[in-house]
């Protein structure tokens, strides 16, 4: 998903995305609902909430923009899920996040060599 995020969202390779935004779970920080926000070339991607053990993994996600190619985002999206069961990539790209209130995990979660390993790259 990093890959994606930072090289495939504003490239141009899926149309042209004005404004995308909505919620998701990455592989790793099952406890916390992200919290993602991108409009022209900014974008964030933050903790939003927690999330309860139960609750069934998915993204929610909208994207506004000029000539979607929306099989080639369906598709780029889809790459960036992991199967139940599939192994974790070995490094988290993503920056830490601080989750303190919002989860009972530490200050912050992030995959700087620990077992909270996130997102395919």
């Amino acid at each position: 998903m990093w890959e994606f995020v930072t090289d495939g969202l504003d490239s141009g390779a899926y149309g042209r995305i004005l404004r995308s935004k909505g919620f998701f779970v990455l592989a790793g920080r099952t406890a916390v609902t992200g919290l993602w926000s991108q409009a022209g070339s900014v974008a964030r991607f933050e903790p939003s909430g927690a999330r309860d053990a139960g609750t069934v993994q998915g993204q929610e996600l909208v994207f506004i923009g000029i000539g979607l190619r929306t099989k080639a985002l369906r598709a780029a999206l889809t790459s960036c899920l992991t199967a139940e069961g599939e192994p974790m990539p070995p490094v988290d790209p993503f920056p830490a996040w601080d989750t303190a209130g919002i989860d009972d995990s530490p200050t912050h979660v992030h995959g700087h060599g620990h077992p909270e390993v996130t997102s395919r790259s």
